[in-house]
């Protein structure tokens, strides 16, 4: 309902009164049925059952085959790439001087249902959280993952349900790369909910992306789908001949999202420190390291703060 004025909205309540659809109209877009029935998209009611008892932490439930599918082709493979993509992040961050014994609260920004998360290496009294947008999967994990992790359902709208300068770490794997619409404005929300000093990990598709789906991964047979989809944007655009810092493909949230590295760096430097660039982190995906910087008034002598209080 984003962008509607409160005239709209009361003509779309009278409508939906008259014509007797209990917000059917509404509810035909997937996006937003998925909100408010996440077990019964497109349906007019939803149920949830308890879940099983598990005996504890340790052992952390699967989630079913409709929902680790998308990542590959058996659940072992689901499981090896969570775990790949948790430890290549986590010698990043170290490479880029942030160790995980020192992160007290952490996001994962677009958990989905937990498919890195139940990866992360918990420190003893950590605050572990997953957000995301489809609320399918965040109930799944809401009801076989937390304890240990807490979770909640969020929109595409840029805001976190998180206050100022809360979390050690956030991060968020192959989310920037769908979102085509305020990824500026996302990128600041992230910052927002970061404590001063604290870091952002992300990834995203880049010139190498593209590279790597034209070259080594086509010829290879590899990726058919990301590689089918670059080919038709170099044969529509002549993508390879331009000097292009950013494309998109389609819209949020089912985005296909393409920067130049040094592009993206340089724009969003000006917000946060970057610390470090690495290609194939996951995959044909570019990892980016973020630091948060202090309130500019904290970074100033104390004898400038004094000078430009006066008069005030």
């Amino acid at each position: 309902m984003a962008g509607l004025t409160f005239r709209q909205l009361e003509s779309w309540l009278r409508r939906v009164r008259r014509d007797g659809s209990g917000g059917r109209e509404l509810l035909s877009n997937g996006f937003v049925s998925a909100k408010l029935f996440p077990l019964a998209a497109g349906r007019r009611h939803a149920l949830l059952e308890r879940p099983p008892l598990r005996a504890g932490e340790r052992d952390l439930p699967t989630p079913p085959r409709e929902l680790w599918e998308r990542w590959g082709s058996s659940l072992e493979n689901y499981l090896s790439t969570g775990r790949a993509d948790v430890d290549s992040m986590l010698a990043i961050l170290d490479s880029a001087g942030v160790t995980h014994d020192s992160l007290t609260r952490i996001l994962d920004f677009g958990c989905a249902e937990g498919r890195m998360l139940r990866f992360f290496p918990r420190a003893e009294g950590a605050e572990v959280w997953g957000v995301d947008i489809n609320a399918e999967r965040i109930v799944w994990a809401q009801q076989h993952l937390a304890p240990p992790f807490r979770l909640a359902t969020i929109t595409t709208a840029p805001h976190l349900p998180f206050e100022d300068n809360y979390f050690d770490l956030v991060y968020c794997l192959s989310v920037f790369t769908h979102i085509s619409d305020l990824a500026d404005a996302w990128f600041l929300e992230l910052l927002r909910v970061l404590r001063p000093g604290g870091h952002v990990y992300l990834t995203i598709h880049d010139e190498h992306t593209v590279e790597l789906l034209l070259g080594p991964y086509r010829d290879a047979g590899t990726h058919e789908t990301m590689v089918a989809l670059v080919q038709a944007i170099e044969e529509r655009t002549h993508l390879s001949s331009q000097d292009w810092v950013y494309f998109a493909l389609d819209a949020d949230p089912g985005a296909q999202v393409f920067y130049n590295a040094e592009y993206l760096v340089g724009k969003w430097s000006l917000l946060a420190e970057c610390l470090a660039v690495r290609q194939e982190a996951s995959s044909y995906q570019t990892a980016l390291v973020f630091r948060k910087r202090p309130p500019e008034h904290a970074s100033r002598p104390a004898a400038a703060r004094r000078r430009s209080s006066v008069g005030r």
